[in-house]
């Protein structure tokens, strides 16, 4: 592996140019470079958004000499996070081929790009294609995941398949590479994104008749998996319920729920303090106008009174409000990760957005109510 600065040889001419910027759900961009002879092809593959354009344009500079080199761009789908970046590279080279399913294309052309940028790869013949260097590249429908139009793309020398959002996840580390720690992360985002498992054995059957496997998985969020890892995903992502698997089959056992809970809290009192957890707890003792949430004993719960989802997101909205940032993000990590070890539905605190808001608007509000 060579590193130079923030870019990541992971193969012989495969490049990572993606960012790390401590927040659970990163993005991954990669250039392929295509050499034979005096012929050369740079291949950008889903190539991010417009907040991280500057960094890709320098690190684009650093390698091939700048964005008019790049003559071909794949696209898994046209979601904005993955693609939206097209639209600028089109403006350093107008004559940039553009690969992606008619599905795709259907949407990301609004971005502003013509048909004569756009090459159907539904239309190649056994879903292959030919480079002019020579190479082979192959292009993997995964159909609904999670979009209808989504394809990866193989590319038979380096053995690495471009997987788009599938095997993608949030990560709670900058690593570049899978541990089998990974996974928790994984399960989450397939949970959260992915319409039913159907979808995902479609996609994980057609990624098992590659031949040869892939040696390497690099998707579009989260951590790259090396082939050590990608069997075991594989069979892991085969058996997993997701979206409306999840919602079909109602309220999660309330056995769970007070497991997951009583995790949460011990954890927190350990990293934290016990008087944290005590007088949050305190909150929830009825005063003889509503019921008590939870039964508690010695800071333990022992049983759930009413609904055990909506209890579970009213204890996490209280471990969470008026409290300091670091608290909050300390809260968020063991609550995400408690649901995932539980499979209990994902709380709505865990991944919304932290926003500050701007001094110049406190004056609005009440000021010993603003964190």
């Amino acid at each position: 592996m060579i590193i130079t600065g923030d870019i990541v040889e992971i193969s012989k001419g495969v490049y990572w140019l993606g960012v790390r910027r401590n927040r659970q759900l990163e993005v991954n961009v990669y250039l392929r470079i295509f050499k034979n002879g005096d012929k050369t092809i740079n291949l950008i593959i889903d190539p991010g958004p417009p907040v991280i354009f500057d960094l890709l344009v320098d690190r684009i500079k650093k390698i091939i000499g700048g964005l008019e080199k790049i003559q071909l761009a794949f696209i898994n789908h046209q979601d904005p996070d993955v693609s939206l970046n097209i639209m600028y590279l089109n403006k350093f080279n107008p004559k940039l081929k553009v690969l992606c399913t008619e599905d795709t294309w259907r949407l990301i052309h609004f971005y502003g790009l013509e048909s004569k940028n756009f090459q159907a790869i539904d239309k190649f013949k056994s879903l292959r294609g030919r480079l002019s260097t020579g190479h082979v590249v192959r292009f993997v429908p995964t159909p609904f995941c999670h979009f209808r139009g989504a394809a990866m793309l193989y590319d038979e020398e380096s053995r690495i398949l471009f997987s788009g959002d599938f095997l993608g996840g949030i990560i709670f580390s900058d690593d570049l590479f899978a541990t089998p720690d990974n996974w928790s992360g994984i399960k989450t985002f397939h949970q959260i994104y992915m319409p039913t498992q159907d979808a995902i054995r479609l996609a994980v059957e057609n990624i098992r008749k590659l031949n040869p496997p892939p040696r390497i998985i690099a998707p579009q969020h989260g951590a790259i998996i090396k082939s050590d890892l990608i069997d075991e995903f594989l069979q892991k992502m085969y058996n997993l319920p997701v979206g409306l698997d999840l919602i079909g089959t109602g309220e999660v056992e309330k056995d769970y729920y007070i497991e997951a809970i009583n995790e949460i809290l011990n954890n927190l009192s350990g990293k934290l303090s016990k008087a944290y957890v005590k007088k949050v707890l305190k909150q929830f003792k009825s005063d003889g106008s509503f019921p008590n949430l939870f039964d508690v004993v010695n800071e333990k719960i022992v049983d759930i009174k009413v609904s055990p989802r909506e209890s579970f997101e009213l204890l996490v909205e209280a471990l969470i409000r008026k409290q300091p940032k670091q608290i909050r993000e300390t809260v968020k990590g063991m609550v995400l990760r408690a649901s995932v070890d539980w499979n209990l539905p994902l709380c709505k605190f865990v991944m919304e957005e932290e926003v500050d808001v701007p001094s110049i608007l406190l004056d609005e509000f009440d000021r010993d109510n603003v964190n």
